[in-house]
């Protein structure tokens, strides 16, 4: 009789399950700790070095005046003046999530812009990811899972 026969090996399937079980386990307090690190550390660098909105565009120059009198008062970045808000840059994982951002009530400002004092101020955001950054996490992630399973 002519027929077709399907041979299926599971063979290895006890390996995977094994390696599910393992993430399905995981301890993630470790990984979150790694990301709120590398994203606390991507965030002071957008800040210190970059100078950039996550998505790349530059933050709005400084006017002429304030330029002029940060240069008295610091020689920081445009968003630093004696380096609060680049020191004040913290993550805090709680449960399954990081959180990143500051403390500081000014920090809102840069971030969104508006007129706190009555003179406008434009966003120059800091807060987010680029999409380098998402590289980079994405390069701890599977470092992580590699060690892992």
């Amino acid at each position: 009789m002519a027929g077709v026969t399907l041979t299926q090996n599971i063979k290895g399937l006890e390996a995977l399950a094994e390696r599910l079980n393992q993430l399905a386990s995981a301890d993630y307090n470790d990984l979150l700790e790694q990301i709120g690190g590398m994203v606390e550390s991507q965030t002071q660098r957008r800040l210190s070095e970059e100078k950039e909105a996550p998505e790349g565009s530059p933050w709005e120059p400084l006017s002429d005046d304030r330029a002029t009198r940060k240069s008295e008062w610091s020689s920081g970045g445009m968003l630093e003046y004696q380096g609060h808000l680049l020191d004040s840059i913290a993550y805090q994982v709680s449960g399954d999530e990081v959180k990143i951002g500051t403390g500081l009530i000014y920090g809102a400002i840069h971030q969104l812009g508006g007129e706190p004092v009555g003179k406008p101020i434009p966003a120059r955001p800091y807060l987010g990811l680029s999409s380098d950054n998402e590289n980079e996490l994405n390069e701890v992630i599977e470092a992580w899972l590699s060690q892992l399973l």
